[in-house]
């Protein structure tokens, strides 16, 4: 059952990806197919980033590591979608 849960979560995922990539979609399709990629990407970095604050109360050593790799993977997804779908390719 597992196995099966990932592999359609997985195609829907991967597929969701290549269609917002692919120029010969209509833009009424993949404007919205990015936006759930954005989504869902935002709402794990934030949820890294409320373990860190709900960690913080705790540890302090703790929250600062996950707000840290929260942020850096704030920073990583922007590098990326800039080059995935804001920069025209050569």
């Amino acid at each position: 059952m597992e196995f099966i849960f990932e592999f359609l979560l997985e195609l829907i995922f991967e597929g969701t990806l290549e269609a917002s990539k692919n120029k010969k979609i209509p833009k009424y399709i993949r404007y919205p197919l990015i936006g759930i990629i954005i989504l869902f990407f935002l709402a794990v970095i934030g949820l890294i980033f409320f373990v860190g604050i709900m960690f913080f109360k705790e540890s302090v050593i703790g929250g600062i590591f996950f707000i840290a790799i929260g942020v850096f993977m704030l920073i990583m997804s922007i590098i990326k979608f800039r080059e995935t779908y804001l920069l025209k390719k050569r």
